[in-house]
């Protein structure tokens, strides 16, 4: 048994049009769009990537300066603290002594890295102690230093400065570890 399948078509076909020019004309109907994009499309398209693409690089850039900065910071932070801590463990004469604790030195991001060039930033400490403040009664006040620690550097163009503080009693914690 054969079976015949009918199909009906919208359009002419192409070479059965009445008025038809050629092979390909569809004789006054429009032909089917090709899928592409058109001039303007490409050109917008190209613009919004470019746009794109520069914040992306911006913002990676900025991300990575940040990055230094911290590290920066941090190693600053390092070394104020390293000399706070040698501090409240000395005794009471040696924090006053500049030969055992100078009031300027230079410490570097990678210490190192020194002996081959590849220290990195360098590190201006400076050391000070004066005596308590005058708010205290003369018993204390005599007996009390406030000293101060702090680190400057230079980040790219930009003087950066990170300070620490901190009381020493006479009498304090570095009495009992120096004498143990």
């Amino acid at each position: 048994m054969k079976v015949r399948i009918h199909t009906t078509h919208s359009c002419p076909e192409p070479d059965s049009a009445p008025n038809s020019a050629g092979p390909r004309s569809w004789g006054g109907a429009r032909p089917r769009r090709v899928s592409a994009f058109t001039l303007v499309e490409t050109i917008v398209a190209t613009f919004v990537a470019a746009i794109m693409l520069s914040g992306l690089y911006s913002g990676l850039g900025a991300g990575f300066s940040m990055l230094q900065v911290t590290r920066e910071n941090l190693r600053a932070t390092q070394i104020i603290v390293q000399r706070m801590e040698a501090i409240r463990l000395s005794s009471y004469k040696l924090l006053q002594d500049p030969t055992s604790y100078p009031t300027n030195f230079t410490d570097y991001y990678c210490p190192g890295g020194t002996t081959n060039g590849g220290a990195g930033i360098a590190y201006n400490v400076t050391y000070n102690w004066v005596p308590g403040p005058g708010t205290l009664p003369p018993s204390y006040r005599s007996n009390m230093l406030l000293v101060t620690v702090t680190a400057n550097w230079t980040s790219g163009k930009v003087q950066r400065t990170r300070s620490m503080q901190s009381y020493v009693a006479r009498y304090g914690i570095q009495s009992y570890v120096s004498s143990h």
